[in-house]
């Protein structure tokens, strides 16, 4: 299915890939990197969270010298070329070390790729040997003090000199993940006050760079964030990474990937969170019983499992949608056509974690608070994810954005759902009452009559209009989310897994058709407003479940 259809179109479960897909080879490779965190990482957790001497770029080299470093990169440059979806199951795994993902996270992907997607024959071959085995470490220098979100608003400059044969860099960067010990930094700058910035690969050692101390920060406090300042820093000419004015495409494609690969990091850390809930709430005897025992601690776990199974289903399936195109049009390509899957993963999967680990605190009790368990710091080191490879503000905004580009360039057509959304009038409430699969359904025709409704409200003004593009995004994200876990669940057959979704659908129905209700009341009224009142409680009828019996199933 190509990229966004599944807003328009029906997905058989035998389309999709699922985590029970992997093959032993791949699950091979899972377990090496669990042993590997087991051995290096967690036995160092509070000398990492200390960064104490060069212990954390240690564990980073030694994961390249086993290969963790070049999952995807292609052999003939020391990589293992694996797929895009192993890479996502390392990450996966990876989720469970803490703020070393963020270190591992870094350079694998925004240290790495741009240059084996953008760079010459001779920079790659030059740079990315080393950086797939650890002697290099890679960093990636965008953000400015006044340019985050507007990540094209920086302003770092280069200018070439008088020979033509070096570029001038001056300017600062913040928030730069492994900046203390990076050897290759992706550095964003405007040539001659361009429009858009070029990228340039800069060597650390290079005469003019100077560092801030190590950021004092809530979470992730084991990885390396500084402030770098460029000072007259000449670069080969050579190191331009693409082409002029290049740069903003390469910063946003290569964010694309590392949405959709964050997904699997939080979904590692949240399975692993669950599991250490559950084996406390075995544990702790209060009133004379296990804490598993009472009911509100089964429906904690039980809506942490359900979430969680949720990120991972849709994850997956994207992680295979964006390989299947890969094979065609190569990885940059492919993740920029999914852009809206990069990006759901992205929100669902750091706002799942969230969820989690708040409530693993609250299940841990005072335990959960005190630095002397590993929750508290989970509880620190979450945070981050829905603020880093773009604010799940800005990826809503964006989502909706390329939502309404691909209608626009018919790359996927709503008319149907439209059409289809407007005939439930037709029929009387108590027929449409309905679940699962049909329910999904009816949310793709609910969204094509909302997006109907506030393009013809606001048009191309939508953009200053950015409540009804989030409340919009979320529908979107919910459709993505449901049809993923569904599907999952009907290909294997699993009786927990049918539990799980049914629980996270009754709770995102209640959710989707709340942001409707919204949406019509800001862009309707009297009549009109009834009419889509009367769609929207037909499209969001669902069977009579009993809630708490669904938790009860779970755990």
């Amino acid at each position: 299915m190509k990229a966004a259809e599944f807003l328009t179109k029906k997905t058989n479960y035998n389309d999709i890939f699922t985590y029970e897909d992997f093959n032993e080879e791949q699950m091979m490779m899972y377990s090496a990197t669990e042993e590997f965190i087991e051995k290096e990482i967690l036995p160092n957790i509070d000398k990492i969270e200390k960064q104490e001497g060069d212990i954390v770029e240690n564990i980073l080299r030694k994961a390249g010298e086993l290969g963790l470093l070049g999952i995807t990169v292609p052999e003939e440059l020391n990589g293992l070329n694996m797929s895009f979806n192993t890479s996502m199951l390392i990450a996966d795994i990876i989720g469970i070390a803490g703020s070393f993902g963020t270190t591992y996270g870094a350079h694998t992907g925004i240290g790495t790729l741009p240059i084996l997607y953008y760079g010459t024959k001779e920079q790659k071959e030059k740079y990315v040997p080393q950086l797939a085995t650890g002697e290099l470490i890679g960093c990636y220098c965008l953000t400015e003090p006044n340019a985050g979100s507007d990540a094209n608003a920086g302003k770092t400059s280069a200018k070439l000199n008088d020979k033509k044969d070096k570029y001038i860099i001056n300017g600062q960067k913040i928030w730069i993940s492994n900046g203390g010990f990076a050897d290759i930094m992706i550095v964003f700058a405007k040539i001659d006050g361009d429009k858009n910035h070029s990228a340039f690969i800069v060597e650390s050692q290079t005469k003019g760079i100077t560092m801030a101390p190590e950021e004092i920060k809530l979470g992730i406090k084991g990885s390396s964030t500084r402030q770098i300042f460029y000072e007259n820093v000449l670069v080969p000419a050579e190191n331009l990474l693409g082409n002029r004015g290049q740069g903003f495409e390469i910063a946003l494609n290569i964010l694309n990937i590392g949405r959709v690969k964050l997904c699997a990091s939080a979904i590692g850390g949240a399975k692993k969170l669950i599991e250490q809930t559950k084996t406390y709430a075995e544990e702790r005897v209060q009133f004379g019983f296990p804490i598993r025992k009472y009911g509100a601690i089964r429906d904690k776990v039980s809506k942490m499992m359900s979430k969680t199974f949720v990120s991972e289903s849709l994850m997956y399936r994207a992680g295979q949608e964006i390989e299947d195109r890969v094979n065609e049009i190569g990885t940059v390509n492919a993740t920029k056509e999914y852009a809206i899957e990069c990006a759901i993963a992205k929100i669902h999967g750091s706002e799942t974690l969230d969820y989690v680990v708040d409530e693993a605190v609250q299940c841990h009790g005072g335990m959960g608070y005190s630095a002397e368990y590993p929750i508290e710091r989970a509880y620190r080191d979450s945070r981050i994810a829905r603020i880093y490879e773009g604010t799940n503000e800005i990826n809503r905004l964006m989502l909706v954005a390329q939502y309404f580009k691909k209608i626009k360039n018919k790359n996927i057509n709503i008319t149907s759902n439209v059409v289809n959304g407007y005939l439930k009038l037709l029929i009387p409430l108590f027929i449409c009452r309905t679940d699962n699969v049909c329910l999904v359904d009816n949310h793709k025709k609910l969204l094509g009559v909302l997006t109907q409704l506030v393009y013809n409200k606001f048009g191309k003004n939508l953009h200053r209009h950015q409540h009804v593009m989030i409340w919009l995004s979320d529908i979107i994200i919910e459709i993505y989310a449901n049809e993923s876990a569904l599907l999952r669940s009907e290909k294997t057959q699993d009786t927990l897994q049918k539990s799980m979704i049914q629980n996270y659908l009754y709770n995102s129905n209640k959710l989707v058709k709340n942001i409707s209700e919204k949406i019509i009341d800001s862009t309707s009224k009297g009549v009109k407003r009834q009419l889509l009142n009367c769609i929207l409680n037909k499209l969001t009828s669902q069977k009579v479940h009993n809630p708490e019996n669904l938790s009860l199933k779970i755990y």
